[in-house]
């Protein structure tokens, strides 16, 4: 049985694990490898026939046109990440990236059919769960001796379950754990080649022996990692993401793209798993940022070079000043002369970073020369609906409206984001939320990028699905290598509300209606997004269907 308790994150470097890299040796390999793939899957797969960006669309509401099998806006940071450790280790050993909200099912199978990949390595949601097996039993069906590594947040979490699964103990190989994904995926490759034992990949877990091993490590800090290299990649963000881009972003941004920079991760009110948030999907992270002098350069090849602007995929950039949180932090301030002074930068506000409320408003003039669009969490305007499940540091709809009003005076966009549905919500106050966010799309509609309003999903990671596990047996029943996250949802929305699912819904529907009534009027191209928790159940039914008949070629 795994612990789903969220845990805080240790960060430091276990000499029992292979961490250097290029990896010094002499040890000629005693398997040829030809391929590499690093696959991504989006939130809500383009192949349930809605859109990629923010979730499945709204019935019954037009203008939702461009969000058809869109793709995604910029690349997936953590395997550019490893893509760029691996030109860096084996520099003659080819390697693909896909990205399969920019394909069809049927160019895809095609593209396994001609050249299946000998190792396959994925970033894996509890959403795309269903895509990632029908993909790799695909593969391993054209490839029986074909490796399958799974990574990112379901998968780490939920390793024993998908390791020893009715599917996964079939189709997966290997599971990456934490946030070691360039240094689990290079050791591999190098033990799978035979240079390099097993026993000494970090962050990884396998069968043996009809055994699951788990060979957990801390996280390597942040600050010795290289930076994703886009310049690899060039080909791809031009000919598959800068389209999206242009759709919903070009409009608010000087420069025609965007890519993914983890810069920063964690958040300072995870120091103690009391004090995280219920509905963060991704827990036990601490802070940590990487090195500025690291930063700059590549900041300035990815904008100069590159002509993109950058997410700074992190969970609390605009918290990281040094006036913030008795000083402890000055990554913020560090980051914003490095940008004033660099010949490239210093003219360019390119950036998009995460700060609450409060974060924002105590960093907004600090950030204002760099930082383009302020990604903020609002998470419910009535604060009573956050008083025993979250930070609660948005203090109710006047702190909100006074950030926007600061954010429109210093030019600032604004993705925008929260959850309806919070525990305690009545109908009165869901219909009162509903109102606040069509009220703030109206006022602010000029700044506005995104809205994403999304249900309390019960995903694993957060302490919602934590408490959930531990308290019900139905939940217990439940659970396995699949979450069946909108059954969860409604579970949880029935036992902590006044309110049922439907109504929750129909709110979404609402928000989304006047959303995009007000984009269409006013012509600003704001993009809506409200869907967390994966396809419907007739789609997946219908996902179970394909893989199970692919399946059948395996047993």
């Amino acid at each position: 049985m795994i612990s789903l308790m969220p845990q805080i994150e240790q960060v430091s470097i276990d000499t029992q694990y292979q961490w250097d890299f290029p990896l010094n040796t002499t040890k000629p390999a005693n398997r040829a490898l030809t391929s590499v793939w690093y696959v991504g899957l989006p939130l809500t797969s383009a192949h349930r026939g809605s859109h990629s960006g923010g979730g499945a669309l709204l019935d019954q509401v037009a203008g939702q046109e461009h969000y058809l099998n869109e793709g995604t806006v910029y690349p997936h940071a953590a395997l550019v990440e490893m893509i760029t450790y691996h030109q860096r280790c084996f520099p003659t050993l080819a390697w693909r990236y896909l990205d399969l909200s920019h394909q069809t099912w049927e160019t895809v199978r095609a593209s396994i059919q001609d050249h299946p990949p000998d190792i396959v390595a994925y970033s894996v949601y509890t959403a795309t769960y269903w895509w990632a097996l029908i993909v790799a039993a695909e593969i391993k069906r054209v490839n029986p001796r074909a490796v399958v590594i799974f990574g990112n947040d379901h998968a780490s979490l939920l390793y024993r379950d998908i390791l020893q699964g009715t599917y996964g103990h079939e189709l997966v190989d290997f599971i990456g754990l934490g946030n070691n994904g360039p240094f689990t995926m290079m050791g591999l490759l190098y033990a799978l080649q035979g240079q390099l034992a097993l026993e000494r990949v970090p962050s990884i877990a396998y069968r043996q022996h009809g055994r699951v091993v788990v060979q957990a490590a801390p996280t390597y800090p942040l600050n010795r990692r290289y930076l994703p290299d886009y310049r690899l990649l060039a080909g791809e963000v031009q000919d598959s993401y800068d389209q999206a881009f242009t759709t919903w972003y070009a409009h608010h941004y000087t420069l025609p793209r965007m890519v993914t920079l983890p810069l920063d991760s964690g958040c300072q009110w995870g120091m103690h798993p009391k004090r995280r948030c219920k509905h963060c999907a991704i827990q036990g992270l601490t802070p940590k940022m990487a090195a500025v002098e690291q930063i700059i350069p590549t900041l300035e090849t990815v904008v100069g070079e590159l002509q993109a602007n950058v997410y700074a995929a992190g969970d609390s950039t605009l918290g990281f000043s040094q006036q913030q949180w008795d000083g402890s932090f000055d990554f913020l301030d560090q980051l914003a002369a490095a940008c004033a002074r660099s010949p490239i930068l210093h003219s360019q506000r390119f950036m998009l970073a995460y700060g609450l409320v409060a974060e924002f408003m105590q960093a907004a003039h600090l950030c204002q020369g760099f930082v383009r669009t302020w990604n903020v969490g609002i998470e419910s305007f009535d604060p009573q609906l956050l008083k025993n499940d979250s930070k609660g540091i948005n203090h109710g709809p006047e702190a909100i409206l006074r950030a926007f009003e600061l954010a429109r005076s210093l030019d600032y966009r604004v993705y925008v984001s929260g959850i309806i549905g919070l525990p305690g919500t009545t109908l009165p106050q869901l219909h009162q939320e509903v109102q606040n966010w069509l009220a703030l799309a109206e006022t602010y509609q000029d700044i506005l990028t995104t809205v994403s309003v999304a249900l309390p999903a019960l995903i694993p990671g957060s302490r919602m699905y934590y408490e959930a596990y531990q308290e019900s047996a139905t939940v217990r029943d439940w659970h396995g290598e699949y979450i069946p996250c909108r059954k969860l949802t409604e579970r949880y929305i029935d036992q902590h509300t006044a309110v049922t699912m439907a109504d929750v819904e129909a709110a979404v529907t609402e928000i989304g209606q006047g959303v995009l009534t007000i984009a269409q009027n006013g012509h600003n191209p704001i993009k809506f997004g409200g869907y967390m928790y994966g396809g419907v159940d007739e789609t997946e039914h219908t996902e179970q269907t394909l893989l199970d008949s692919i399946m059948v070629h395996l047993r």
